[in-house]
């Protein structure tokens, strides 16, 4: 079974190798990617279908109906802002759908206090090897296909 995951930011895309911070680029925290967004007022948007697990300013988990938990993470090191430039628009145990906005992000927050915008989404339990870009590059757009995870123990 595959699962397309939707590009929650318009930007560039990145390989996680490539992402600045060692915990993300090294897959300690899971396998993915991530975006380089465009700077500005984004919409980010859930990548799946699911019900959000974790709801926090930068960031949070979905859980697919097939038990697949999805991170999206707004930022590096971007906890440090304690929520200044982040509206939550959803809560833990929310229904929501691919592609609905979660999180408006004022990314000039970040920026003006040096924080890297590059925001990694990453499948957790899969393989980095079962994970490819769905889109060509080098850029993708917000809501339209980003990652293709094949979940062989979901086939």
């Amino acid at each position: 079974m595959e699962l397309t995951l939707l590009a929650p930011v318009s930007g560039k895309l990145v390989e996680i190798s490539e992402v600045p911070d060692p915990v993300f680029a090294e897959g300690s925290v899971g396998p993915g990617a991530a975006i380089e967004p465009f700077p500005g007022g984004l919409t980010v948007l859930s990548p799946v279908a699911g019900t959000v697990r974790k709801a926090i300013p930068h960031g949070g988990v979905i859980e697919t109906p097939e038990g697949v938990h999805v991170l999206i993470h707004m930022g590096i090191n971007t906890v440090n802002l304690r929520g200044a430039g982040f509206t939550m628009l959803v809560r833990p145990d929310q229904r929501v759908e691919a592609g609905q906005p979660i999180v408006l992000w004022s990314t000039d927050v970040a920026q003006i206090e040096g924080f890297a915008l590059c925001s990694p989404v990453l499948v957790l339990g899969a393989k980095q090897e079962n994970i490819s870009f769905a889109t060509p590059g080098p850029n993708v757009e917000a809501g339209k296909p980003f990652l293709t995870v094949k979940l062989p123990h979901l086939s």
